[in-house]
């Protein structure tokens, strides 16, 4: 996901119009097949939809991370994470028959 710009304290979010409030995020980025997990991230969250907004200072820390390949001696610590496919897992609905009422 983008980072978006912050809006103004009590600013509704642009996305649903629901308030934004101040809070330390984390987010992940894909480069190629290596994921990279940025936190201590300074943003505002929508109380709604969760939509995250960073402000330009913070954008261009993430830009500058990313630019620079997530160096592996400048990360701070190593997460393991389990990855799970959907594949089998999704389930179509029943077709419905002819002689069925739908109100």
């Amino acid at each position: 996901m983008p980072p978006e710009q912050v809006e103004p304290a009590g600013a509704p979010c642009p996305r649903c119009q629901a308030p934004l409030v101040p809070q330390t995020v984390r987010t992940a980025i894909w480069q190629g097949d290596r994921l990279a997990v940025i936190e201590d991230v300074p943003g505002h969250v929508c109380t709604s939809c969760m939509e995250q907004f960073y402000d330009d200072n913070v954008s261009d820390a993430m830009r500058r991370l990313t630019e620079d390949g997530f160096p592996a001696d400048a990360a701070q610590r190593e997460i393991r994470v389990p990855v799970f496919s959907l594949k089998g897992r999704i389930r179509k609905p029943a077709a419905m028959t002819e002689d069925a009422d739908v109100d």
